[in-house]
């Protein structure tokens, strides 16, 4: 269940995200993700996880070769 703030923890943010548990925690390491920590907790902001979806976006090729 997520926090009323829109917090979510890392099980819901891989939910969410369709990806692994292991992965996510891949992410944070990297700081490739944004989080934020509570102690030994790590929480997710819904809003910034969409804005970071958004920003890491792969562009459509105008136009494909196949041979």
């Amino acid at each position: 269940m997520a926090l009323a703030k829109g917090f979510y923890n890392i099980e819901e943010v891989s939910k969410y995200l369709d990806v692994s548990i292991p992965y996510v925690r891949k992410l944070v390491r990297a700081r490739l993700i944004p989080y934020y920590r509570f102690g030994n907790r790590l929480k997710f902001k819904i809003t910034e996880i969409d804005e970071w979806v958004e920003t890491n976006r792969i562009e459509q090729r105008k136009s494909v070769l196949l041979y």
